[in-house]
């Protein structure tokens, strides 16, 4: 900047010392919102290094004995489990753990393969995915095929997704293991690695899982679709699209602070309409009907489930759960006890089972499965969940 006068001096140093400020408190903001700071090390962890870690892990692995294995990271690097400190920092301990006890085992004898894909936009896991499927048609045989998924619901829910057009008979070589590498990890086969991982060190098998199908009504243009923990619409929904939304500006994990926030202004934005539900068994007999003013209703592939980072909607073996309309003062008196799962009894809330869920509504809704939010609208009414068969293996322990 040019200056002439002790006038023009006194700005251009005035200037030059609020630029230094402002460059100060960008590199605060910076820290506190994401944990990082330009140059040297920033506490995060690379999808590289989880392979490196995993590498080792495997050449004392002692699972599927007499098989060859190969292994596909599909990763997220973007996940909050790589870039947050706070959690890349635990993933990093829980390996370190790992790479310990895998010490004390002998060296694998049979031979391993490994191979890392990263993810670089949404519907990026399924794609990599399809090449995995596509990649194990040469393999030799006596091939165990496992394919882990490091990054948030949406990495799970795209791989989970493809491993569902394998047929049965490849299905049996194939296995999916759901590391937690996002904020939330409701759909992971556990919230630290040593338990996830911790399978690799012992004798294993794979387990046939169910899925929940969900079809929109064919007149609103939408497709069916699969979720693999929890399918709802509603309230939930929102929140879930809010945290969403806060997560591409601000990693981290926001979902309690909207679940405070959205209980008292949902319904003024997405105005509560009379939902229908009606409950069906295997054999095809009604349950359990009602219609209600429904703030959310959530459909899992069993009972005993979490969504929202760790909130069990579903806390025992009922797969179903509608939560009504209720007055605010009622919504903040129990949004604590709902969120901790103790809702079974209270007057606002139904827990309830089924294998096929028909369901009604005229207003506009928001609709999640495994944390991916749509919008329906009136004409994707009636719309359905089923719980599938058994369609995808997961690695689980003996």
């Amino acid at each position: 900047m040019k200056y002439s006068g002790s006038k023009s001096l006194g700005n251009y140093i005035r200037n030059e010392r609020n630029l230094q400020i402002l460059r100060l408190w960008r590199k605060r903001a910076r820290f506190f919102f994401t944990g990082r700071s330009r140059g040297g090390y920033d506490g995060s962890m690379r999808p590289q290094d989880l392979a490196e870690r995993l590498t080792y892990i495997l050449s004392r692995s002692p699972i599927f004995p007499g098989e060859s294995l190969a292994v596909d990271i599909i990763a997220n690097p973007k996940a909050g489990g790589f870039t947050r400190p706070k959690y890349a920092r635990r993933r990093a301990a829980e390996l370190d753990e790992l790479a310990r006890r895998a010490a004390a085992l002998p060296a694998r004898r049979e031979p391993f393969k490994l191979r890392l894909h990263l993810t670089e936009r949404s519907g990026h896991a399924a794609e990599l995915a399809l090449g995995v499927m596509d990649a194990a048609r040469e393999d030799p045989p006596l091939t165990r095929r496992i394919v882990l998924t490091a990054g948030g619901d949406g990495t799970s829910l795209e791989t989970a997704h493809a491993l569902t057009e394998l047929d049965a008979s490849a299905r049996d070589r194939f296995a999916l293991l759901r590391l937690p590498f996002g904020t939330g990890n409701d759909g992971s086969e556990g919230r630290d690695l040593t338990v996830c991982l911790g399978r690799l060190l012992g004798p294993v098998t794979t387990s046939l899982r169910r899925a929940i199908l969900v079809t929109p009504n064919p007149e609103g243009g939408k497709l069916p679709s699969y979720a693999f923990n929890i399918a709802s619409i509603g309230f939930d929904a929102f929140v879930g699209d809010l945290t969403n939304r806060l997560k591409r500006v601000m990693p981290g994990d926001s979902y309690k602070l909207f679940l405070d926030l959205s209980a008292a202004f949902y319904d003024r934005i997405w105005p509560v309409g009379t939902m229908g539900v009606r409950a069906m068994d295997a054999a095809g007999t009604v349950v359990a009907e009602f219609e209600r003013e429904c703030l959310l209703l959530a459909v899992g592939a069993s009972g005993n489930r979490q969504y929202g980072s760790n909130k069990p909607i579903l806390p025992d073996e009922d797969n179903a759960c509608a939560v009504f309309q209720m007055s605010l003062f009622k919504k903040l008196y129990y949004k604590d006890r709902i969120a901790a799962g103790k809702h079974r009894g209270l007057d606002v809330a139904r827990l309830f089972s089924g294998e096929r869920f028909e369901v009604t509504y005229f207003k506009p809704v928001l609709s999640q499965r495994d944390g991916e939010v749509t919008e329906l609208g009136a004409r994707d009414f009636p719309l359905v969940y089923e719980l599938t068969e058994p369609i995808y293996n997961v690695l689980v322990p003996l």
